[in-house]
């Protein structure tokens, strides 16, 4: 079982990745749509530090609804190529068969001008629970291609990290390997780390910076959960953690 995360940075790039981009599922982002059709609907784009030093989007009412409309057009980007490789794909959300359900953070911390500041108005979710029947069916079907969108307990849509997303997605189905296909692959100094066994990513996170810490932190997570290998992979080579 192999799950395959999708960068936003790689969505009009897909043909360069070849058999890389191939997996039992697939999860993915899509900032990058975002902020175009922010841009286009002349929404402020926001993103925001947490306390870790982990960035993330700022969603409030007025950008989950633009949100929705540019992950899924992201969405059926990645299905649209895949059915031109020959790989039967269906594109869904996490709000589709309550694919993906999740809590709605009531309060989001972030550092503001040097300040711990609390934020109330965010459409954010933490992760609960994966319908692994209902996904182990669709896989039967095709390759699903899940957006990262989930479902609140009070059946709003949500914005979650779809870096998580692909994390708690090879965890339910107990996957053997977690792809995270981006622009480049760890770099230290401007050379690529091959290969980082998991009790030494600790040494390794101060060369890291915003998405590439998260998937370093995923990594780690996934291995010492039964995930057996992480993979980074980007134009440029890949990183392998074990």
């Amino acid at each position: 079982m192999r799950v395959v995360k999708i960068g936003g940075a790689v969505l009009d790039n897909l043909e360069r990745f070849e058999s890389a981009i191939v997996g039992d599922v697939i999860a993915h982002g899509g900032s990058d749509y975002v902020n175009e059709l922010s841009e286009k609907m002349g929404i402020e784009v926001t993103w925001l530090k947490s306390p870790s030093g982990v960035e993330f989007r700022y969603t409030p009412k007025e950008v989950i609804e633009v949100y929705l409309m540019a992950i899924m057009k992201a969405n059926k980007r990645i299905v649209s190529f895949l059915q031109s490789q020959g790989i039967n794909a269906v594109g869904v959300s996490g709000l589709d068969l309550g694919l993906i359900k999740a809590e709605r953070k009531k309060l989001v911390k972030a550092i503001i001008n040097g300040k711990k500041v609390a934020i109330r108005d965010d459409y954010s979710g933490i992760i609960k629970e994966v319908n692994v029947e209902a996904l182990k069916e669709l896989i039967r079907i095709g390759v699903p291609v899940i957006a990262p969108i989930a479902m609140s307990e009070t059946f709003e849509p949500l914005n979650i990290d779809g870096d998580k997303l692909a994390y708690e997605v090879a965890l339910s189905l107990k996957a053997e390997e977690l792809v995270f296909l981006t622009d480049t692959a760890f770099l230290v100094n401007g050379e690529i780390v091959r290969s980082i066994k998991t009790n030494k990513i600790e040494e390794f996170m101060p060369f890291a910076g915003g998405g590439m810490k998260r998937k370093l932190l995923m990594a780690k997570k996934s291995v010492e959960s039964g995930i057996k290998r992480v993979i980074i992979q980007g134009f440029n080579g890949r990183t392998v953690i074990e």
